[in-house]
């Protein structure tokens, strides 16, 4: 199966950098058969743009992505797709979120196993992520602030989302733009805890 895939802010944020830069999506909240795959969206759940639009006619794809995290194979199979790419950053879910603290953990094997490979991800798990006793270095969180724990976040001292009404706001605001190249939402690009985003 083809696990990582590009979407077109993706593909745009590749090319912009020069990097192979990849996405893994599961569905958007929830399966089809009612898994919930973002058990603490809050007010995200609403605007959530991978609910609309491209991500609705990819949502087959989703499914069995969701279905591939499950089983036994899992981290070896995604590490055969990240060599056979040749990616070099990985953006873990541009839909979806971490379900579970065992699938957070297949993907902690997978960086670790992979040192020179960058990985990064949006969450609302703002608990569970704060009580880890370690993160590989190569692996980077970025929290939502619309989530059900978004009052957890420490906006001083934790890497963060706030969403603007217009670009003119978010920079007022002193946030760096993620809006149009994603990889600016990382500590690799980013060196302040502040990711804006403007909402559309």
């Amino acid at each position: 199966m083809n696990l990582l895939t590009q979407n077109s802010k993706i593909k745009k944020t590749s090319k912009h950098f020069g990097v192979n830069l990849f996405n893994f999506s599961i569905p958007a909240y929830k399966s089809k058969s009612g898994e919930i795959t973002c058990p603490l969206a809050g007010e995200c759940v609403k605007f959530c743009y991978a609910q609309k639009g491209f991500y609705k006619l990819s949502s087959k794809w989703a499914e069995l992505k969701f279905e591939a995290t499950k089983k036994d194979s899992f981290i070896n199979d995604m590490i055969k797709d990240i060599k056979a790419k040749k990616a070099e950053f990985v953006r873990v879910h541009d839909s979806g979120d971490y379900y579970s603290k065992e699938y957070l953990l297949k993907w902690f094997e997978i960086a670790e196993k992979m040192p020179d490979i960058k990985f990064y991800s949006y969450t609302n798990n703002v608990n569970m992520i704060k009580k880890l006793k370690s993160i590989p270095s190569n692996y980077d969180f970025i929290f939502s602030d619309s989530g059900k724990q978004s009052h957890l976040i420490d906006k001083k001292v934790d890497r963060h989302t706030k969403i603007f009404k217009s670009l003119e706001d978010l920079e007022k605001a002193g946030y760096k733009n993620a809006s149009e190249y994603d990889l600016y939402s990382t500590k690799w690009f980013n060196d302040t805890k502040k990711v804006g985003l403007v909402f559309h």
